[in-house]
């Protein structure tokens, strides 16, 4: 790991944990051993500090699910898992909508960088996933896969991200997450999709409806 490198991953590790705001370069420069004249000489500023440090946490979690998908037997199964993987967990949520939240607030020219990286990595990986599950005869011939890809990846980043968004009482952004990528696969599938979804599925407890959660709560 280079001298570069070894700063990025540090400041990634601070941005997870603590938050942008906690970034210094001072303590950087501290933390590493190094002058601060030295880091502003490899970035140049603390905002293409930043942003490297968030491009290095997101592909941490791209390689997270990459190394996962190889546990599964066809695309449509690693596509179904990976994204829905991808907000397995309230801390998962949590950090990613805050990072949002303060990146808007404090540094919106890394927040407009961040989103187009983070928008042009997802829609390619997203498209060729979706491309493969066509070829192996999970998905209906006839989908726009561009169209359902770009459709797919704004509404579920408004669900991560988006605070505003009310959801029903009880129901976690996480759950709301899942069920939204299940039925939009469902949508996509052709016959032989459907049954591999529904094989996944059977292997899981039936999430509760959200007329059952109002009865137990009654009760």
């Amino acid at each position: 790991m280079t001298q570069r490198e070894r700063v990025i991953e540090h400041v990634s590790n601070v941005i997870v944990t603590l938050g942008i705001k906690s970034v210094r370069m001072d303590d950087v420069a501290n933390e590493l051993g190094m002058s601060k004249r030295t880091l502003y000489e490899m970035f140049g500023d603390k905002e293409e500090l930043l942003y490297e440090g968030i491009v290095r946490y997101m592909d941490n979690r791209y390689e997270e699910l990459s190394m996962r998908a190889k546990q599964f037997n066809n695309m449509l199964e690693i596509l179904l898992e990976s994204v829905r993987s991808l907000c397995n967990n309230g801390m998962s949520g949590d950090v990613e909508c805050r990072l949002t939240t303060n990146l808007k607030k404090f540094y919106p020219v890394v927040h407009e960088r961040v989103q187009r990286y983070h928008s042009d990595r997802g829609l390619k990986g997203l498209q060729y996933a979706l491309d493969k599950c066509r070829e192996e005869g999970y998905l209906d011939e006839h989908v726009d896969i561009e169209l359902m890809a770009r459709l797919f990846l704004t509404t579920a980043g408004m669900l991560i991200s988006d605070k505003n968004i009310i959801l029903p009482e009880n129901i976690s952004r996480q759950e709301a997450f899942g069920a939204m990528v299940v039925n939009f696969l469902r949508g996509l599938a052709s016959q032989k999709g459907l049954q591999v979804i529904d094989e996944i599925l059977a292997r899981e407890p039936r999430p509760a409806t959200l007329q059952e959660r109002r009865n137990n709560n009654i009760n």
